[in-house]
């Protein structure tokens, strides 16, 4: 439960539930969040590769042939091309950076069920709360893998867009410890709150 967190994170947290009844607490696997997100780190490697050559590149080019003998198009060039690259370096390395800051989030998240409301808490220097009323939602989707850990998708209703699409409202739950457990919570909870 909440005496799990840190201490920094556990005073946070529990400030935030004051006068409500905590039916559930559970933490995502930062590990596995660091796992899933892998595949991004792989496709960076590549990618932050090439774009820091093509800088390199582009900088020696400029370099080389010395800022005075290069002309008109040339000096041009030699400043375009860098900066153009630039920014494919910097989402190469934010991408590469993505599994070390989904570590970091999991190890600071926390999904707490009280007698009101379903919340994902990220703590930190700022607390992050995202939460959901019991009573709005309609639907439950459990995805459960064999270890019994998995993801709830809370079906909050629809609503028609600008274009009169129909569009769900979803809330997703991802790497919940224990998915089944937290599913009862969440439907027991929605039928009491029903009743009165």
């Amino acid at each position: 439960m909440l005496q799990d967190l840190p201490p920094a994170f556990f005073k946070q947290v529990s400030a935030e539930f004051t006068g409500e009844t905590i039916l559930w607490a559970g933490r995502p696997d930062a590990f596995k969040t660091f796992l899933m997100l892998t595949p991004i780190w792989l496709f960076a490697v590549p990618w932050t590769v090439f774009s820091v050559g093509w800088e390199y590149i582009a900088l020696s080019a400029y370099f080389a042939e010395g800022k005075q003998a290069l002309d008109g198009a040339g000096k041009v060039m030699g400043v375009v091309f860098p900066i153009f690259g630039l920014p494919f370096v910097l989402i190469g390395l934010g991408m590469m950076s993505g599994p070390f800051w989904g570590w970091s989030k999991g190890r600071r998240t926390v999904y707490v069920l009280t007698d009101q409301r379903l919340a994902t808490v990220v703590a930190g220097r700022n607390l992050n709360i995202t939460s959901v009323d019991i009573l709005r939602v309609s639907s439950v989707h459990r995805i459960e893998k064999p270890n019994g850990s998995g993801t709830l998708h809370l079906h909050m209703g629809s609503y028609r867009d600008s274009d009169g699409d129909l569009i769900e409202k979803k809330v997703t739950i991802p790497g919940v410890p224990d998915v089944r457990e937290l599913e009862r919570l969440v439907v027991a909870a929605l039928r009491d709150k029903r009743k009165t």
